[in-house]
């Protein structure tokens, strides 16, 4: 081969490697936007994925097969009701159906309904209406902690308003809880009773049961801190 002939290969060899290097980074950089929109200033959620199942939360497949059949359930507007005490896994669940699916580039925003309402009341106007308008025009919306919000009449009117316009959507949420079945079901508040049963309509329950999974990741974290502290790290 001619010397001219190697460079102009060499020269384009490097050149579909710089358009490769280039369009990483720009997958990466709308990837990255995807996930700050999904998840806010709560970054820890970024790590969620199924690829971090340890086999504990049987209930994960539940999460996983909503992901990996998300099309169908975004044209059926089905949604989740992960349900069940504190500690045994809804959020993580949650957020690795998020990541699952910004992964695809599909626009899902997770947060509580705590924060919903800070927002909210803080903002007037044009303001309000556009945050709004993103939460229930986003393809998928996962609310956590559904129920710990403040039980103040104008917060259940706030809450019914994004639930019902949602629910008037057409798209699906997803609804962590710590509330159990009994209280969704038979509440006898009627303000409480019309959102619940908003997302009983377009939830299918999942019962979280396990083990108290903060509880012990948080003894397997002290225990290799002791151990560190004590030199035997």
């Amino acid at each position: 081969m001619r010397t001219e002939e190697k460079l102009f290969l060499e020269e384009e060899e490097q050149e579909r490697a710089l358009l490769e290097q280039f369009r990483k980074r720009e997958e990466e950089f709308v990837l990255s936007e995807y996930r700050e929109k999904a998840f806010g200033q709560a970054r820890l959620l970024w790590q969620c994925t199924f690829d971090r199942d340890n086999g504990d939360v049987p209930q994960l497949d539940y999460a996983r097969r909503y992901a990996e059949h998300w099309e169908d359930m975004e044209r059926e507007n089905q949604g989740l009701l992960l349900w069940g005490p504190t500690g045994t896994g809804k959020t993580f669940a949650a957020a690795c159906i998020a990541n699952a699916l910004v992964e695809r580039l599909v626009t899902v925003r997770m947060t509580t309904l705590g924060q919903v309402l800070l927002r909210l009341f803080g903002l007037d106007g044009g303001a309000r209406m556009e945050y709004l308008e993103d939460l229930v025009g986003c393809r998928l919306l996962i609310l956590d902690d559904f129920g710990m919000e403040r039980q103040t009449q104008y917060a259940q009117e706030q809450v019914y308003e994004l639930i019902n316009r949602r629910y008037l959507s057409g798209r699906p949420m997803i609804v962590t809880t710590n509330l159990t079945h009994q209280e969704l079901t038979q509440t006898p508040e009627l303000e409480r009773r019309r959102i619940y049963d908003r997302v009983l309509e377009r939830c299918v329950p999942v019962r979280f049961d396990g083990a108290n999974q903060r509880q012990a990741q948080a003894a397997e974290a002290q225990r290799r801190m002791r151990q560190l502290l004590d030199g035997a790290g």
